[in-house]
Parts: structure tokens; C-alpha cells; sequence
């Protein structure tokens, strides 16, 4: 995997500004328009990806084809709910790693003088909002709903990582804010998250999880077929529960989550996901 997941120079202060987004508007009217995310159908043309170091030449197809030949059970808004037993899949968040593809959550990069005001905005409490440098993060919680959203600092800006049913409100709230602008991502990248006790075992050759040494909320950006991934610690499962979040660009995500999977770690749905969230 060293080959193509090479660390970018700036990897603790780039962001996802080189990712090709909507206007903040078009975001708006989206889910007003069409509530919350569903994902779109598509394939990924195999001749424009070379991952002959990582895995069989076989492998094609988009991140939900790649999930579907693996015997994934979708939800109407077409998400992985399980791959045929929630236990396993429980039992592998719980006792060795499994992958979560959590994409219906909302991805949102906040930018600007007035990011810090921003995340006030929406923050529960002003205290947790910091001021920290690129490559760090934090956790709030959102004063719409009770909900926490995770936090990751990048140049002039923050990305924000929040639950699919605060998102709506979430970008309302920031429509009010001046002197910041916000873009949601979601029709760009993936929310995969790797998590349980062997996390770091079985991805620590890739490089993807030397940010499992780091506080949480420190990330790293990486490069994938010259394609952003974002690696960030996250403590969403639990206090000691080892946990990583990839932000993935859309385009590679489907041989990203191949790659993990073939590793060694579970495929998880959203169903085992949230019974753990819920514990």
C-alpha cells in the first residue's frame, strides 16, 4: 500500500480545497430539494486506476458495486445496512476492525474569518470550540439537536463531520453567519471509518493509521491515485475504542474500501454501527 497511499508534502495543513465542490447555495437548495443524502449510482472506469501493488487486477466498479458483490443489504437511501449478519459484524467493531461506510453523514467544510463564529454558532457550548493549528480536531455538540459532530482543523477553515439527521439544520445555521462560506461535500467523497481494537495492526504498514498515536481529532491528508484521502482519529465509539475516519474522494473510494477489506478488516452496515454508537 506505500506505493500508492504516498503522504502528501503538506500533509498536516492541506485540505479539502482541492476537491472540486458546489456553492454553498446549490448545497442549500439540494436539501431542501431532496432531503436527506442518498447516494447516486455510478462505475468507476477500471482503466483509470493502476493499483497493481495493492491489489488483483480484478478489482473494479464503484464503492456500492464493490459492497454489493460482498452481499450488502442496502436501506432505501441506499446505504449498507449489513452484510447479512449484524452480530459478526458487531463482534468485529468490538473484538478485532470492520469498515463502516458512513457517507450518509454529513461532510462540511467551513472556510473563511468567520469559521471560528461559525462553529460557535452551532457549538452547544462557546468553550468547545478551540483554536487549533491544521492537523488537529476537536468534538462539539450541537446545540440544535444534542448531537456531536467531530471537528478537524485545516487552513482557514475547519471540515466538519456531523450526523445525517443534523445536517439539514446544520447548514442552515451556518447560512446565517457572515464572513465565512460553507460547502458540503458530500457529492464529492466517502465517510469510511475503520474501528476496533486491531485497527492499527492490520492498517499500520499502509501509513493510514499513524494518526492512531496522535489526540484525537489530529488527521492527516494523503494522496491515492493523486486523488485527497483525509485519515482522522476519532473517539465516536467510546473512550479507548480506536477509531478512524476516512474522508475519501469519491472516485477512489470504492478501491480504497477493497483495499481494507482485503487486509483483514470486516465490512460493517450502518445497523451494527449504530447498536455501538448506541451502547
Amino acid at each position: 500500500m506505500s506505493r500508492a497511499l504516498a503522504q502528501l508534502p503538506d500533509a498536516r495543513t492541506a485540505s479539502t480545497s482541492a476537491i472540486s465542490v458546489p456553492s454553498a447555495a446549490w448545497s442549500r437548495s439540494l436539501r431542501q430539494r431532496c432531503g436527506p443524502i442518498r447516494r447516486r449510482r455510478g462505475r468507476v472506469d477500471a482503466a483509470e486506476v493502476d493499483l497493481d501493488s495493492l491489489l488483483p487486477p480484478d478489482i473494479d466498479g464503484d464503492l456500492e458495486g464493490l459492497q454489493e458483490e460482498a452481499g450488502a443489504v442496502f436501506g432505501d437511501d441506499g446505504f449498507v445496512l449489513n452484510f447479512g449478519s449484524v452480530e459478526e459484524e458487531l463482534s468485529a467493531i468490538e473484538s478485532t476492525a470492520a469498515v463502516i461506510d458512513r457517507s450518509d453523514w454529513g461532510i462540511v467544510r467551513v472556510n473563511g474569518p468567520g469559521a471560528v463564529a461559525a462553529l460557535r454558532a452551532i457549538a452547544k457550548s462557546d468553550d468547545a470550540v478551540e483554536l487549533t493549528s491544521p492537523g488537529t480536531g476537536f468534538e462539539i455538540e450541537l446545540k440544535l439537536d444534542g448531537r456531536f459532530a467531530q471537528i478537524y482543523a485545516q487552513n482557514q477553515g475547519f471540515l466538519v463531520i456531523c450526523p445525517p439527521s443534523s445536517t439539514p439544520r446544520l447548514l442552515s445555521e451556518l447560512a446565517s453567519v457572515p464572513e465565512q462560506s460553507f460547502m458540503e461535500l458530500n457529492d464529492k467523497c466517502a465517510l469510511l471509518t475503520v474501528v476496533g481494537p486491531k485497527t492499527n495492526d492490520i492498517l499500520g504498514p499502509s501509513g493510514l493509521a499513524q494518526v492512531l498515536s496522535d489526540p484525537v481529532g489530529s488527521h492527516c491528508v494523503f494522496g491515492f491515485e493523486n486523488r485527497p484521502v483525509i485519515a482522522a482519529r476519532t473517539a465516536e465509539y467510546g473512550d479507548g475504542v480506536v477509531g478512524l475516519n476516512l474522508v475519501v474522494d469519491e472516485g477512489v473510494a470504492g478501491q480504497v474500501w477493497a483495499t481494507i477489506t482485503r487486509a483483514g478488516v470486516t465490512p460493517a452496515g450502518s445497523e451494527a454501527s449504530d447498536a455501538r454508537l448506541a451502547q
